[in-house]
């Protein structure tokens, strides 16, 4: 299996057919570098310890630690009772990654020891309800630990989606922020290399940009794609310090999301309220003064003064 390539970056480009887009013609490797003691078909990857040790996963539920780029294998972990699906590694190089599969097992592992180091198990949703870790990524600086948590039988009705976030720093991981997605089953899963914004998507299409630090929901761009999202990811330019989010669909689409713009949906939902209570205000007010409980405007229209001084000549009148 093809784990890694590295190429001379000499790419020659053609003009698409229609609509004169560059695509690439050819690549000219360098090098390519096999796994040659794992036959499974590889499902999963990532390069650990700033790239001296390489994870894989088979289809054969084991995890294999390799030294890198000699390959040699180091530890072959074959506890999980189903099929990984999600392998990530600490973002700070220190030896350490956590594995997920389809079923309810998150496991964090030491990779210098090969050794389990604690099991991750989610205790809130609904109770005796079996939930899966879908997607998961470190922090940026590793103390924290991000994860996108499903129930393993879906209902469209009464199921919801947990976006937590774990403090790495102390021996038994705390869950310290928690944000729940209802009716919405999320996957992908995405932060910011600054850690200032956490996102994922759900397979309506839907993409949701949350604070990293609160997980407060910043911006939700509802049908962002017509069908589900496949890959999200952050970038930024040299000349740009505000982060993009890119998100890619099986709709053959490839979005541009600014994740310092606030949600437009959630500004008219705030203006209509402060509407409605401005509203609700004048017509108290109305009905008040409709009761006579407050006087009427007609009362103060005539100066006291010429009021009293009216009455004066009157009264010198009559006698």
């Amino acid at each position: 299996a093809v784990v890694s390539t590295q190429n001379t970056g000499e790419i020659e480009k053609t003009r698409s057919s229609g609509k004169g887009v560059p695509s690439l013609k050819k690549v000219h490797e360098k090098e390519v570098v096999k796994v040659t003691d794992q036959a499974e078909i590889i499902k999963c990857l990532t390069f650990c310890c700033f790239g001296e040790k390489l994870v894989t996963v088979g289809e054969d539920k084991a995890i294999n630690i390799w030294e890198y780029p000699s390959l040699v294998r180091r530890w072959r972990i074959t506890q999980h009772l189903s099929e990984v699906t999600q392998v990530t590694a600490h973002t700070m190089g220190e030896p350490e990654i956590v594995s997920a599969t389809r079923g309810s097992e998150c496991f964090v592992w030491d990779v210098e020891t090969g050794l389990q180091k604690q099991q991750l198990r989610y205790n809130g949703g609904v109770q005796n309800a079996k939930y899966r870790y879908r997607n998961i990524r470190y922090g940026a600086s590793g103390d924290t630990f991000y994860a996108v948590i499903v129930p393993i039988a879906w209902n469209n009705k009464t199921s919801s989606s947990h976006l937590v976030k774990y403090d790495t720093t102390t021996e038994i991981w705390t869950v310290i922020r928690e944000q729940t997605v209802r009716g919405e089953p999320l996957a992908e899963l995405a932060i910011s290399s600054d850690e200032s914004f956490v996102s994922t998507s759900s397979s309506n299409g839907h993409v949701y940009i949350f604070d990293a630090h609160s997980l407060g929901l910043r911006r939700r761009v509802f049908e962002a794609h017509g069908l589900f999202v496949t890959g999200l990811s952050f970038t930024s330019t040299h000349t740009d310090t505000q982060f993009k989010l890119l998100s890619v669909s099986a709709d053959r689409e490839c979005k541009v999301h600014n994740p310092h713009i606030a949600d437009p949906v959630r500004f008219l939902k705030a203006a209509a309220v402060l509407l409605l209570c401005i509203g609700l205000i004048y017509l108290l007010f109305c009905l008040l003064q409709s009761s006579d409980l407050l006087p009427h405007f007609d009362d103060f229209d005539e100066d006291p003064i010429k009021k009293d001084h009216h009455h004066g000549h009157s009264h010198h009148g009559e006698l």
